[in-house]
């Protein structure tokens, strides 16, 4: 340690070194107030500021993410429910056709069948009323037979006169042979022929016409 010796004795004044257990010569720091260098303080406000938009910026990407997700989940479930709809309309079109049809066909068979007992309600009140009537259905028969060879024709006892009267007007008498049959009733009449016996009965007509209206409409008779 460097020292500067005095030469005027009486400016010199001797040092007082506190004893070793003074209460002074432990070390008792005082506090000590740290002042922030020129800048620093702005640098740590622009640091807060910048980490507060990073957290601003992390938390917006966080919710533009989050309805994102929510957008994308919902528009799967809309898409999923207009699918069950559409399902939904498509079978339920399908049912509606189909009750269409059946009503359609319903109708159609209901209206054959009336018209069928229309017609026969009309058929045997003329045959009641004018027995000579049975001369159609005579007349039927034969186109139907045309050149096959007619050996007999069985009638109802009660057309015996009118269907005679047919038989000369078409020419084929007396080569045809008619036989009254107790069994059968007004408006039945049955050819027999070499071939095969035809019967030209007016219910069995009104079958056949039943049967076809069947066919067409594809039900059952």
């Amino acid at each position: 340690m460097a020292c500067i010796i005095e030469k005027d004795s009486a400016s010199v004044h001797p040092v007082i070194w506190p004893a070793i257990n003074s209460p002074r010569s432990r070390f008792n720091p005082r506090p000590v107030s740290i002042q922030p260098m020129p800048g620093e303080e702005v640098i740590d406000k622009q640091q807060a500021v910048e980490g507060e938009r990073a957290r601003q910026a992390e938390l917006a990407r966080c919710r533009q993410d989050a309805f994102q997700e929510g957008v994308k989940h919902g528009h799967e479930e809309a898409l999923n429910e207009i699918k069950k709809a559409n399902d939904r309309l498509a079978h339920t079109l399908r049912d509606l056709i189909a009750l269409k049809r059946r009503l359609r066909t319903e109708a159609e068979t209901d209206v054959v069948k009336l018209s069928l007992a229309i017609a026969k309600r009309i058929l045997h009140r003329e045959l009641n009323a004018d027995p000579d009537s049975i001369q159609g259905v005579v007349y039927a028969g034969l186109q139907k037979l045309q050149n096959r060879e007619i050996t007999l024709v069985r009638i109802c006892p009660s057309a015996l006169d009118s269907v005679r009267a047919a038989l000369e007007k078409a020419g084929v008498m007396p080569a045809i042979s008619i036989m009254p049959d107790p069994k059968l009733r007004n408006g039945d009449i049955i050819f027999e022929t070499s071939l095969g016996n035809l019967d030209a009965s007016i219910e069995t007509q009104l079958l056949e016409v039943e049967r076809g209206f069947a066919d067409r409409l594809g039900i059952a008779c």
